[in-house]
């Protein structure tokens, strides 16, 4: 799948969770699979082993 595909595709209801746990757990680990997507969704950025939400992953949560 391409990344503009996914960006398309809208979120899933699996991503919006592992969004959300990604805010309010910080022990959480995604695994890379959705970590990738959420990526290519321009959703999360990645620094290191530190997962950051973007505005735009924030947008999808709250909605």
């Amino acid at each position: 799948m391409l990344s503009r595909d996914a960006v398309l595709e809208g979120p899933l209801p699996a991503e919006i969770q592992a969004l959300f746990r990604i805010c309010n757990e910080p022990g959480y680990r995604p695994l890379p699979d959705m970590l990738r997507r959420l990526e290519a969704k321009g959703w999360i950025d990645t620094a290191g082993e530190t997962h950051l939400v973007t505005l735009t992953g924030r947008t999808v949560i709250e909605r």
